[in-house]
């Protein structure tokens, strides 16, 4: 038996968790927040990698458990508007902004012209890049082309 399959095993065999149903139960009540969280957790995520730090540096710098650094990172955290704060100054963004019923919010038109020319170039080349042919209704097969990566990748590429 592989290594994969012990592993397989292994985990069907241990007993059921228990407390999946109350799980599921509170992430349909709670599913608002827990989005938004969620988003908050990849921008943080996001302006560390930009700046070159840890989650550790992070927590020294709120003045917090790495614990609780984790607790936001993998969007399981409830913010208080103190806490946002706190991230906000401490990281140099902005991950709230409030707006008047009349305001709308708007991008750079230079960038979001070039998001959606970068959008229409990465779907266009996935022709160019890996060919996976499936066999179903008809004899020869269709042929359907992927490119298989991040948008990232894809842009290095060009």
């Amino acid at each position: 038996m592989s290594k994969i399959e012990k592993k397989i095993h292994e985990l069907g065999s241990k007993n059921p968790d228990k407390k999946w149903k109350e799980r599921i139960e509170f992430r349909k009540a709670n599913k608002g927040w827990l989005k938004k969280s969620g988003r908050v957790a990849l921008r943080i995520l996001e302006t560390l990698d930009d700046k070159g730090w840890s989650q550790a540096e992070l927590a020294r710098q709120l003045e917090v458990s790495p614990q609780q650094v984790t607790k936001y990172l993998k969007g399981q955290s409830d913010f208080k508007f103190s806490t946002i704060d706190k991230l906000e100054k401490v990281l140099g963004i902005q991950l709230q902004a409030i707006l008047w019923a009349d305001e709308v919010v708007v991008k750079n038109e230079e960038e979001a012209q070039e998001e959606v020319v970068t959008e229409h170039n990465y779907s266009a080349v996935t022709s160019s890049v890996m060919q996976v042919t499936y066999k179903g209704e008809t004899q020869k097969g269709s042929t359907s082309e992927y490119y298989f990566g991040s948008k990232e990748d894809y842009q290095e590429q060009m």
